[in-house]
């Protein structure tokens, strides 16, 4: 960092006992400290202008010779690591609080006996993500800020004030109220928001919950992911009947499974919502559809959100997928915005279509553009049931279509195409006669099948990382595009700026 401020920064990789010996020694730290499974802050932290802009001003004014310290605590391959971090100082550990990622500040008075008189205190801020992630633009070399920039500093203060008096003298520590009282746990809490991937169809019975269960199999398969990292719900449903996916999320450990979510069209629904009998609106059904999917996140890595039919499928409730899809993104907060509550990102979508070339990408093209109209970003496809032979085998296809992606879409690509399996083919039938258990195995047996087949013809790491590079693009582009109108005075609706982004970034005009 530059201007002359009276602070180090350094950035280290280091193991939870390590980060323990690199604290002690300095007068006082400001530590950013996130665990490895925090990816999306290892891919920011050398950009992460907020943290530095809300340590400026209280450092410059309250304390010189202070280090600004950002620390990447391995954990992955050892979850009980995590407690040298939580446990207290005089067992030696840090005194962080088990939700990563946190900002922790440590101070002791210049003395030899380190170890008994240092003291630690937990920063707490709500939207320290938001002021990691924050794009600054200044004139005039002023110190830039924003609202999550401002709300860190203020957390900075507030934590400094408990660890030094007026004259800078280090307090005691002062007795904390049993909520504030650090817990040493090993159940490590990820407070990185979850990835949430919406798979939707090109119509009916096309493979939306066979591609669901081998993105999630897949997923598994790469030993990044464990059964408690994933989770998978399908908000709105047609078919109540047991679905091969929920037996294969109970045979592999995956225990968030939502198989029927809060909006179910069992027959006669449609017109009893039309005539008022149901008692909801079709507010009142997404934000079910939010609230479970909201719930569903805490502490996953990857969500993935099963959609119902086609794309307009829902449309006469208000409820369709590309409506569901745009309830059920995750929460952001727009900084400098007045708003009191946050808003969403619509979750990305990847489509799934059908076997063959011309009329494969035409229903692609024609249901990507219903999502695109809603705002709903579209990453690409998967084409499944394809045949093994003929003029429209796997191989001929996939080069037609690669090359058109290539051609007219490089923002969107085909994931993958996966070949028909005969041992699948009623796999949901024997699922649905779940009393016999030989028939039970079986259908669990040709889902591992299924799920080798598909991790060896479609990328799951490409489709993650589109997921996650596509909501940050979302987030950066709305934060922009709404500070430049907050700038020229003119305030248009979120629906209309989103659009305008999307005519920008997604164009649909490039179909042949």
């Amino acid at each position: 960092m530059g201007g002359g401020y009276a602070y180090r920064y350094r950035q280290e990789q280091v193991s939870a006992s390590e980060a323990v010996k690199l604290v002690r020694g300095y007068p006082v730290k400001i530590i950013f400290l996130y665990g490895s499974w925090n990816r999306r802050c290892c891919s920011i932290v050398q950009e992460a202008e907020g943290l530095h802009y809300a340590a400026v001003p209280v450092i410059e004014k309250l304390h010189r010779g202070t280090e600004l310290l950002y620390l990447t605590v391995k954990v992955d391959d050892d979850d009980e690591c995590i407690d040298v971090c939580t446990r207290s100082l005089q067992d030696g550990g840090l005194e962080a609080p088990p939700e990563l990622p946190c900002v922790l500040l440590l101070a002791h008075p210049p003395t030899n006996d380190n170890d008994a008189k240092m003291r630690v205190e937990h920063v707490e801020c709500h939207d320290l993500e938001q002021a990691l992630v924050d794009d600054f633009e200044t004139e005039h070399g002023e110190l830039p800020s924003s609202k999550a920039t401002e709300n860190l500093a203020l957390s900075l203060k507030e934590a400094w004030s408990r660890l030094f008096d007026a004259k800078g003298i280090l307090l005691p520590p002062q007795p904390k109220q049993s909520k504030r009282n650090i817990v040493v746990t090993k159940r490590r809490v990820k407070t990185e928001p979850a990835i949430r991937i919406f798979v939707a169809g090109d119509k009916s019975q096309v493979g939306k919950s066979s591609i669901c269960m081998g993105i999630l199999g897949a997923l598994l398969k790469t030993g990044k992911y464990t059964p408690s990292d994933l989770a998978y719900i399908k908000p709105a449903t047609q078919c109540e009947a047991i679905q091969l996916v929920e037996e294969f999320c109970k045979h592999k450990g995956i225990t968030s499974c939502v198989p029927i979510g809060p909006i179910v069209y069992y027959k006669g629904f449609t017109r009893s919502f039309l005539k008022g009998e149901t008692g909801e609106t079709s507010e009142d059904l997404l934000q079910k559809a939010s609230e479970a999917v909201d719930t569903l996140a805490m502490g996953k890595k990857v969500v993935i959100i099963d959609g119902v039919g086609y794309p307009a499928v829902g449309s006469i409730t208000g409820t369709d997928n590309a409506s569901v899809a745009r309830a059920c993104g995750r929460l952001f907060y727009v900084p400098g915005s007045t708003a009191a509550t946050p808003e969403r990102v619509p979750v990305p979508v990847l489509l799934i279509g059908k076997s063959g070339v011309g009329d494969a990408i035409d229903s692609f093209n024609i249901n990507a553009t219903y999502f695109s109209h809603r705002n709903v970003p579209v990453l690409g496809t998967i084409f499944n049931k394809m045949n093994l032979e003929g003029f429209y085998s796997l191989e001929n296809c996939k080069e037609a279509i690669d090359m058109y992606f290539d051609k007219f879409q490089p923002d969107k690509r085909a994931f993958g195409y996966i070949p028909q399996i005969p041992a699948l083919t009623n796999a949901r039938e024997n699922v649905a006669s779940i009393s016999q258990e030989d028939q039970l195995k079986d259908a669990v047996k040709s889902a591992d099948l299924f799920v080798e087949k598909f991790a060896e013809h479609v990328s799951v790491d490409a489709i993650v990382d589109a997921a996650r590079k596509a909501t940050l693009r979302y987030i950066q582009s709305t934060t922009s595009t709404q500070n430049r109108e907050t700038v020229s005075g003119t305030k248009r609706p979120a629906e209309e700026i989103g659009v305008t982004k999307l005519a920008n970034n997604n164009d649909q005009s490039k179909h042949p």
